[in-house]
């Protein structure tokens, strides 16, 4: 399991500095400005700078943290209903299938999924259009842990990770690894975002989704060997 952690969060780094700077950094970058406007300190120390990107780091962390709990709870909460013999297999299996999925979309061979068409997705636009009015550095956490759960195809890719774990503390871990890697490219889109081009964005964000679909593939050998259909000694 350890290169899966690592994997995780390799996946975390460089989604981190390409999709996740590409989706959220105007968000950073528009709460860093609100911050200057809401609370005006005289030539602001280096570290007073980073401590709002590191609590709203850390409120979003929580949030993926919970999802984590959730999807492994789910995927555990299946293992018992339906009582199938060697059923983690299979749920590595689908997993593994759901991740390799959402690698190519993310990496843009499927057609693009609508998240607007997510059920109440208006109303989490209109809460999190009301944190930004209101934002300082005593509420940055609760704005970080709001748009932790932003509908997003990397997120739901390592959730799947998350719910092959079968268990609610695997999937937390598995949340975690992944959020604290992106916690740099977040940390630095609020001190210096313009520093990472576009072009470099493009090309960490499909190196992010080739290991997405690797670590997918990964996920599905260890259903295959849970389910003893092959033995891969090396996955032991």
């Amino acid at each position: 399991m350890e290169i899966d952690f690592v994997t995780l969060f390799i996946i975390g780094l460089l989604g981190g500095f390409s999709h996740c700077l590409g989706m959220c950094g105007g968000f950073v970058v528009s709460y860093t400005v609100k911050l200057n406007e809401n609370e005006i300190i005289a030539r602001p120390g280096f570290f007073q700078r980073l401590i709002p990107h590191l609590m709203y780091s850390s409120g979003r962390i929580l949030a993926y943290m919970l999802l984590g709990e959730i999807f492994g709870f789910l995927g555990g909460s299946l293992q018992v209903i339906f009582a199938i013999r060697d059923f983690q297999g299979f749920l590595q299996l689908f997993a593994g299938m759901v991740m390799i999925f959402m690698g190519l979309d993310l990496a843009g061979l499927i057609p693009n999924l609508a998240p607007d068409s997510f059920p109440g997705i208006n109303a989490f636009k209109r809460l999190i259009h009301n944190l930004f009015n209101k934002v300082n550095r005593r509420n940055v956490f609760g704005l970080g842990f709001v748009l932790g759960f932003i509908p997003c195809g990397l997120v739901y890719a390592v959730g799947a990770k998350a719910a092959a774990t079968g268990s609610i503390f695997g999937g937390m871990l598995t949340m975690l690894v992944f959020g604290l890697g992106t916690v740099p490219a977040m940390v630095l889109a609020g001190l210096a975002a313009h520093l990472i081009s576009a072009k470099l964005r493009s090309r960490l964000y499909k190196l992010a989704a080739f290991l997405i679909i690797l670590l997918g593939a990964l996920t599905i050998l260890r259903g295959i060997d849970a389910l003893g259909w092959v033995q891969i000694y090396w996955l032991s």
